[in-house]
């Protein structure tokens, strides 16, 4: 069972206990119809430092992106003992204690990817463009030469026979407990806020203690009351008292591994149909309050690394990716566009490669992609999906209704609704063709949609699909689908 795996076990699992729908702690105004854009700085360049980045981030402005989320950058622990490696750390070839999640210093900058000016001058320019900046927090566990050890006696926490207790990734467990490590990592906190930080993406944040995260949200609103917070995980209380988002983990998941069977570490068993996968979806979903964002990605550093030669744009022509990124953007959630996904980029890919490897310039993104067709294509989907995500209120402002009927002929299907305005949103997941008559939607043969790729509405409302063909479209008089 791998990291990210093992992640979503432990969601589902606490989803199945009972979440009630409540009232979150109010989100941003613009989060709500805001792009996120991913990016490693070890794979995004093949410098892999802020510099090479900065000079990246007008390409990332004109997708339509309006939030940048860095991996780690501070400091790593450079202790050569392997016990306290991860098993993908170790997997991974490299042989190197710099790992970007084992972390040695919280308030430094890993000498790797620049200084304090370089992402401050990061920040600057991308806040110069429109957009805003989140980094992410890895505070449940740390490097076993973590400062705070020589800070605090009590940093990390201890088994019964006093020995280090250590995480599923042999990393310390940061210890809550010790008010000094509290204030040391609320501090630190600060430090990037004050540095041009707009949000923090926390890291298993469902086993930090959520009376930390209010302890460290009310401090940082003060200094920044616009402040972000992103859990990766899914309590119900978590949302209602610290954090804007969760994840969108069974979608995710779902989505990939039913475009790529092939993909190792499946959530869902391979013989699991369209349909399956979707009710557990939809079962996971209506736990979660109704008014949370959800983190929605078909990449992410964990995937992308786990997957290598399975990467979906690797072994699937550019179509399946481009089904699969219109229904991610334009359904309820907040979408995350991995560094290079909107060039369909296909190379190798790791965050475990240091830069001065040499065979570490095959694992960065091929931006040669973008001069290609498969890359000029997604492109130019990406920023059109974009574009109608944040302008029209039916899809930041409405709500989703699953369209289920299809599903059986592998389509994934919904409308998305604000007041009188509909719209239809489609897509075949499958390299055949297929047909349905979506259940509660009556669509118009002869309107012109919005979006559209090898799809054509019959007299009777059938709708068929080519290979991994969509179709966005308005619908003027559109019932409430019945679930």
């Amino acid at each position: 069972m791998n990291a990210v795996l093992k992640r979503f076990v432990c969601a589902t699992m606490l989803v199945s206990c009972g979440m009630a729908d409540g009232a979150v702690r109010p989100a941003p105004e613009y989060l709500k119809r805001a792009t996120v854009y991913q990016i490693v700085l070890r794979n995004f360049t093949r410098d892999g430092n802020f510099k090479s980045a900065m000079e990246m981030l007008d390409h990332v402005r004109s997708i339509g992106v309006d939030v940048v989320y860095l991996c780690p950058f501070v400091e790593m622990d450079r202790d050569m003992d392997e016990t306290g490696w991860s098993k993908r750390q170790k997997a991974s070839g490299y042989h190197t204690p710099k790992n970007p999640y084992r972390i040695s210093n919280y308030d430094k900058i890993d000498p790797e990817y620049g200084k304090d000016a370089d992402f401050k001058a990061f920040n600057d320019r991308a806040h110069a463009l429109g957009m805003k900046v989140y980094m992410d927090l890895v505070y449940l566990h740390c490097g076993p030469n973590n400062v705070m050890k020589d800070m605090f006696p009590d940093a990390f926490q201890r088994n019964a026979d006093g020995t280090v207790r250590t995480t599923y990734w042999h990393f310390p467990f940061v210890n809550f407990e010790s008010k000094g490590v509290r204030r040391y990592l609320i501090d630190s906190m600060l430090h990037w806020i004050n540095l041009g930080c707009d949000g923090f993406r926390c890291d298993v944040g469902d086993s930090v203690p959520i009376d930390f995260w209010v302890e460290a949200v009310t401090a940082c609103q003060k200094l920044k009351p616009d402040l972000v917070m992103i859990n990766e995980g899914v309590k119900t209380e978590w949302l209602e008292k610290a954090f804007d988002a969760c994840y969108a983990w069974p979608w995710s998941f779902s989505i990939r591994n039913f475009l790529t069977p092939a993909l190792p570490g499946q959530v869902n068993a391979k013989d699991k149909t369209l349909d399956q996968k979707m009710q557990g979806v939809r079962d996971y979903e209506s736990k979660i309050p109704k008014n949370a964002l959800m983190f929605c990605f078909m990449d992410n550093h964990d995937t992308a690394a786990d997957d290598e030669e399975n990467r979906f744009d690797r072994v699937n022509p550019v179509e399946a990716g481009n089904a699969a990124f219109v229904l991610m953007i334009l359904r309820r959630g907040l979408p995350l566009i991995f560094n290079g996904n909107e060039i369909a980029d296909n190379s190798l890919n790791t965050f475990f490669a240091p830069v001065e490897d040499i065979g570490r310039a095959r694992k960065t993104v091929d931006w040669a992609r973008a001069l290609q067709p498969a890359g000029q294509k997604r492109l130019a989907l990406i920023r059109k999906l974009i574009r109608l995500r944040r302008n029209d209120s039916v899809f930041y402002d409405g709500v989703q209704e699953w369209v289920e009927n299809g599903e059986k002929k592998n389509v994934v299907a919904f409308v998305r609704r604000n007041g009188d305005n509909a719209v239809f949103v489609a897509a075949n997941l499958r390299p055949m063709d297929t047909s349905f008559v979506p259940q509660g939607v009556k669509l118009d043969p002869a309107q012109s949609p919005i979006l559209s790729e090898d799809v054509k509405i019959d007299a009777d409302g059938n709708v068929r699909f080519g290979p991994y063909g969509f179709i966005v479209q308005r619908v003027s008089r559109c019932p409430k689908v019945q679930l």
